[in-house]
């Protein structure tokens, strides 16, 4: 059994792994960690006000806004069908690493299990009822059935880390790529602001404490490391050499068929 859990193991590739962490997590088969609360805690006793920045907003933007901006570059430094090769090679690469940060997030949230700012209002544990003064409770049910997998996952801010994640992508890459570029400094500028906004928003809505988010961050700096400068390769990756030949073969024959056609 174990050697053959190796063998379909070694079959998988980068993406069949990540995938299939992160899909165990969300399964919940496994029982996560679970942080205690202490009675009458004020950081835990803020009212649940909902979303400033909605999770599928956020999934969306920080998915599709890295490719939309790369191929505008990309177009505009060359007219050709190499630009777009170069543009998905980089965004293959954005998506893995965009795909680690996630799961890496959850599973610390699956492991942690830490209370949310608005715990008691949300989950409203029995045993908030009978617990007196500053007690500390271990261990505790959720009343509201609804709440049962979201009271507790607060630590760290995912949606700190994947927006500093996009944000930052994108700033660096205007940088390396687009600098001399008018406009660009105004986008920087806009991803920068958009980024600390949605960060702030987690802590105004009370749906993370503060070292929550300043976590998310420290996680996200690593990954972003990675996916820059090892996975783009400072964003000089190379269309594949065969590509390239294609492409010259391609253009010397269009050359060719117009000079024929024009004597």
């Amino acid at each position: 059994m174990k050697n053959k859990l190796k063998l379909l193991w070694s079959k998988t590739n980068r993406w069949h792994r990540v995938i299939f962490i992160f899909l165990l997590l969300e399964s919940k088969l496994f029982p996560g960690g679970k942080v205690g609360f202490q009675c009458n805690d004020p950081a835990l006793s803020h009212p649940y006000t909902g979303d400033t920045v909605n999770w599928k907003w956020l999934i969306g933007i920080t998915v599709f806004l890295p490719l939309v901006v790369m191929l505008i570059v990309e177009k505009q430094k060359d007219k050709t069908d190499a630009a777009k090769q170069k543009t998905l090679v980089w965004y293959k690469e954005y998506l893995y690493g965009f795909l680690i940060n996630l799961t890496f997030v959850q599973c610390l949230k699956f492991i942690v299990g830490s209370p949310r700012p608005h715990f008691f209002d949300t989950c409203s544990p029995k045993e908030e009822t009978t617990c007196e003064a500053s007690e500390y409770v271990s261990s505790y049910t959720c009343t509201k059935a609804h709440w049962l997998n979201q009271s507790d996952r607060s630590f760290p801010s995912g949606h700190t880390s994947l927006a500093f994640h996009a944000g930052i992508f994108i700033i660096y890459y205007l940088y390396r790529r687009a600098s001399n570029v008018r406009p660009t400094h105004a986008v920087q500028l806009l991803c920068a602001a958009a980024t600390v906004f949605c960060a702030v928003s987690r802590m105004t809505d009370h749906r993370h404490h503060w070292w929550d988010v300043l976590a998310g961050v420290v996680i996200s700096v690593p990954i972003l490391l990675y996916t820059i400068f090892r996975l783009c390769k400072n964003f000089e990756c190379l269309i594949p050499k065969e590509n390239v030949e294609n492409q010259n073969l391609q253009d010397s024959v269009e050359k060719s068929e117009i000079m024929e056609n024009v004597s």
